[in-house]
């Protein structure tokens, strides 16, 4: 019910209290004082403290936060320090670019690493060098992560009691020196395990490491390899290095299980090759990709035409293909189709393509197929004519071979016997890499020495004695020459972040026998000398070696006239090498690098 008084029907609706909807006079008294009657009584509100109650709290809240800032496990980021003598190439907010190399899958590409203030931030192609021209791979890029991996070893530790502990590089050097001259004496081996080799100068390092110690032994792998498709081109043709292709003048391209586009080969220059045919603008030259492949990759996603063919029945589509252009009596391309419930509109179109482009397509096999598969492809390439998009200007240089099988299964058996003394992992995990069939950790505990030069811990460090962290490519000297005509300069472009060296200097130091030879620009120095000595001598240059050098350097890359190995022909009774053609209905195990 409504108030009867009239000024009610001028007030808000919204009371506090019964007393109010009635209009109590006792209400506007207690509006009229701030405090109830007698609350103030014992203290004169006057003399209260300044500080309002805003003020209160927001002391109690920043004091509160500065109680848990400073209970927290804060990592120190160090302080800004300004420059008090500024270096002549840094121009602050503008980045420095160096040229450098990188290697991947063996096969080395120029790159440019953009600084700033003297840290690394990215890494891209380098537009000077001829195999990449600019271009770069996701691993090229990713690179960069590792450099300032939080997980890499910082100093060199010494294992004792199966408890990993720092030590110091005087230390360790010593016992290492003592444990490989024990070996020699003993007449044990020293086995160096490490990746392929890619720069002639730490062939070179190898070379002296060996003259030192007589029973050194140097073992190389890769855990994908090409090792099936030389030995069938070995078999083939009697020659051990497989040609270069020339990917961009290729107007048909067939991959059987290969990645050219993912991780097989040197992707930057495949991708490049590859890219200079599909421009839009120029269809004339647009050149078709097939792919006939059992898994998906980044190659199958990229193809005009897929075909679902498994690993297993790789060898049967081969030799169809062969009977299409040369009968030879073996299954034809419609059994095969008939058989695999492969699809005969795409068969037929390919069949055509590479009918019309004789001389002008390419057929490549999988580094993961058989012998047997890649020789029937060397075979088909032959039918075809397809030997000339085989690049007789350049060849591939080799350093190193990758050890057989037999040859680890050697070695091992010779771990488990104790006539291996020290055993030198050479930036390797073969312990994580190399098949468990072989037994490798079970040897590794019968040497007395294992010594792993590695970024971060891994499986084969593990089981060593001595385990001693490395530079990052970022920080190190060096050169690569995967083929002919070309030398690739590798720079630091940032001091070691740790207490680290880098893998070559500890082989050189270990090689001049005692713990104070070694030094900072020690295989600096060795790098430089072997280029004044054996490099610039043959370039026959009309300046002196500094500015080469220099000059080199700011390149990244050295160009020169070289003679490339021949290519000889496949032999006309290849064919008959291949194994007899069998499939099953089984699941088939592809391993590959993505």
């Amino acid at each position: 019910m409504e108030p009867s008084n009239e000024n009610s029907k001028n007030e808000s609706k919204y009371w506090k209290s019964l007393r109010a909807y009635h209009n109590d006079p006792s209400v506007n008294e207690e509006k009229a004082r701030e405090f109830a009657k007698d609350v103030t009584g014992g203290f004169d509100v006057d003399s209260m403290s300044p500080i309002n109650r805003k003020q209160f709290l927001a002391l109690v809240s920043a004091s509160a936060a500065f109680a848990a800032a400073g209970c927290t496990n804060y990592r120190d980021k160090g302080e800004i320090v300004p420059y008090t003598q500024k270096p002549e190439e840094i121009t602050l907010g503008v980045a420095n670019h160096y040229a450098s190399t990188f290697v991947e899958n063996g096969q080395e590409y120029g790159i440019l690493i953009k600084t700033r203030e003297g840290r690394p931030i990215k890494i891209d192609g380098n537009p000077d060098h001829p195999v990449n021209k600019g271009k770069i791979s996701a691993k090229g890029q990713a690179s960069i992560l590792n450099l300032y991996d939080p997980e890499r070893l910082k100093d060199p530790m010494l294992v004792e009691s199966g408890i990993l502990s720092k030590s110091s590089w005087k230390e360790i050097d010593t016992q290492i020196i003592a444990a490989l001259t024990a070996a020699v004496k003993e007449g044990k081996e020293i086995a160096v395990v490490s990746h392929t080799v890619t720069s002639p100068t730490a062939k070179k390092v190898f070379s002296d490491f060996a003259a030192k110690y007589p029973t050194a032994k140097f073992y190389s792998y890769e855990l994908f390899n090409d090792l099936n498709r030389r030995s069938a081109w070995t078999k083939s043709t009697g020659s051990s290095l497989f040609p270069l292709i020339k990917w961009n003048e290729a107007k048909i391209i067939l991959t059987l299980e290969s990645d050219i586009l993912g991780y097989e080969g040197n992707v930057p220059e495949q991708t490049r090759m590859f890219a200079e045919n599909r421009n839009v603008d120029k269809t004339k030259n647009f050149n078709r990709l097939y792919s006939a492949d059992g898994t998906m990759s980044s190659t199958a996603m990229n193809a005009d035409y897929r075909l679902k063919v498994r690993p297993d029945q790789q060898l049967e589509f081969v030799l169809a293909l062969i009977n299409e252009f040369k009968p030879t009596g073996k299954i034809s391309l419609k059994e095969f189709a008939a058989k695999y419930s492969v699809d005969t509109t795409i068969l037929t179109q390919l069949v055509k393509d590479l009918s019309d482009n004789k001389g002008k397509s390419i057929v490549h096999a999988g580094n993961g197929l058989p012998e047997s598969v890649h020789i029937a492809v060397n075979v088909l390439n032959d039918v075809l004519g397809n030997s000339a998009l085989y690049n007789n200007k350049q060849s591939s240089v080799d350093h190193s071979v990758i050890t057989a099988k037999s040859e680890w299964e050697s070695l091992v058996s010779r771990m488990k016997s104790g006539n291996v003394g020290v055993v030198v992992h050479f930036d390797s995990n073969p312990v994580y890499h190399l098949a468990q069939d072989f037994g490798y950790a079970d040897g590794l505990k019968k040497v007395k020495s294992v010594v792993s030069l590695t970024e971060s811990q891994n499986e084969s460090s593990e089981g060593s004695q001595f385990v001693l962290p490395i530079n990052h490519e970022f920080e190190s000297w060096g050169d690569h020459k995967t083929r002919t005509g070309i030398f690739s300069l590798q720079q630091p472009v940032i001091s070691p972040l740790y207490n680290s060296r880098q893998k070559e200097s500890m082989l050189l130091s270990w090689s001049l026998g005692t713990a104070e030879s070694y030094s900072d620009d020690l295989y600096h120095t060795y790098l430089m000398n072997r280029w004044e000595k054996e490099v610039y001598p043959a370039m026959k240059m009309s300046v002196d070696f500094k500015t080469f050098w220099y000059s080199s350097l700011h390149d990244g890359v050295v160009v020169f006239n070289e003679t490339a190995q021949s290519i000889p022909s496949v032999k006309s009774d290849a064919l008959s090498l291949v194994n007899s053609v069998s499939s099953s209905n089984d699941f088939v195990l592809y391993l590959h690098d993505n």
